[in-house]
């Protein structure tokens, strides 16, 4: 009876001492809110313009952020025919930020997107009849990553719009219209609205 009850002291004593010692990575890291919002992007391929929209959301952890965010962007390409044709890139996944210092007005902010979508090409494209698109030519799927770095407002206790600049590296488009493999590398603007709690108190 006394060895059981030994062993079972001891088996507590030690398992108290390990929760004591235990360590982690991000032991300080406190999740200090969460957020979600529109993202805008302007950008250029090859000369010719392009808009994009999506949205993304994630956790605010002290200074950082963790979340997920979609996004598409098309492009108008013209060609000898005087018919216009298109591209159109989507692509979703991992997004990361940073802004410091946070609880300023007007502060820096850092994003990684990084993403995996495809890519759709047609040759004719009518602004007026979206319905009429056909995008029937898919490479296979491409893998983007947009660095971007800009400035964020605090516009309200829970509102942050952030104007950015970035570059999109993608990777696994085939070309088409005219485009090679590696014209969707290109600088990227982008307008991001975060909607939530930041973690920190109002005034």
């Amino acid at each position: 009876m006394k060895s059981w009850m030994t062993l079972a002291f001891t088996g507590l004593f030690l398992a108290n001492l390990a929760a004591q010692s235990e360590q982690t990575l991000f032991q300080k890291a406190k999740i200090r809110g969460g957020f979600g919002g529109p993202i805008f992007s302007y950008g250029q391929v090859k000369g010719n313009h392009g808009f994009g929209a999506g949205g993304g959301g994630g956790l605010v952890i002290n200074q950082a952020m963790i979340g997920a965010f979609g996004q598409g962007e098309m492009f108008t390409i013209p060609k000898a025919d005087g018919i216009d044709g298109a591209i159109a890139l989507g692509y979703g996944g991992l997004w990361l930020g940073y802004s410091v210092p946070t609880q300023k007005a007007i502060h820096g902010f850092a994003s990684m997107k990084v993403g995996v979508g495809g890519v759709g090409v047609t040759n004719r494209y009518d602004w007026w009849d979206e319905d009429d698109l056909d995008f029937n030519d898919y490479d296979r799927a491409v893998l983007v990553l947009m660095p971007e770095v800009g400035v964020e407002l605090n516009l309200f206790h829970w509102m942050r719009l952030a104007g950015t600049v970035g570059y999109r590296f993608v990777d696994g488009f085939e070309g088409g219209l005219g485009l090679g493999k590696k014209d969707l590398n290109a600088p990227v603007f982008g307008l991001t609205m975060r909607f939530g709690w930041f973690g920190h108190k109002e005034g």
